[in-house]
């Protein structure tokens, strides 16, 4: 019995459609940042004209959504107030060691990991990855910079044009 083996037909096939999916996100990326206010403008105009003809009481429900979401929210917190309250009053002195030594275990882990990423030269040279050729920096990403309160990181691209590659360098760590 013969197994059914990817075609090159097949295969052109899923790439096509792979590049048309990945043309659209991006037609579709263009036009929100062309247009993001145009769109916004509309859809509040919509909205207004909505609220205009509806004949519902928004008023009174919007009211009994609050305050059921007021009332759950203060519920929530009475209640993670009441199993940290019983939690502490259950705590022995073996368990608050076991937390010291977790959070000391913890912050080590952290601390090492951060000198080694800014140790490595895999991450620490300045040459591009794939082709090592020269790079030269960009603007980074609000990730980025979630990321370089960590570790500090710079976005780099590579200069090959046939290349092009993006991606993060970590900025050199000085021993002293």
């Amino acid at each position: 019995m013969d197994t059914p083996t990817s075609s090159p037909d097949n295969t052109r096939l899923k790439r096509s459609r792979r590049r048309s999916a990945n043309q659209f996100r991006a037609a579709v990326r263009r036009i929100w940042q062309d247009w993001w206010v145009e769109i916004l403008i509309g859809v509040l105009v919509v909205l207004a004209i909505f609220l205009l003809v509806e004949r519902m009481s928004i008023r009174q429900t919007l009211w009994r959504w609050l305050l059921a979401l007021w009332y759950g929210l203060e519920e929530l917190i009475s209640g993670l107030a009441r199993a940290v309250l019983d939690r502490v009053q259950h705590t022995t002195l073996s368990d608050l060691l076991a937390y010291c030594l977790l959070l000391l275990a913890a912050s080590l882990m952290l601390w090492r990991t951060r000198r080694r990423l800014m140790t490595l030269p895999r991450y620490t040279t300045l040459r591009c990855p794939r082709c090592g050729s020269e790079v030269h920096r960009v603007h980074r990403h609000w990730h980025d910079r979630l990321l370089d309160l960590y570790v500090p990181v710079r976005r780099y691209q590579c200069e090959d044009p046939d290349c092009r590659w993006r991606g993060l360098r970590v900025k050199r760590f000085r021993l002293s």
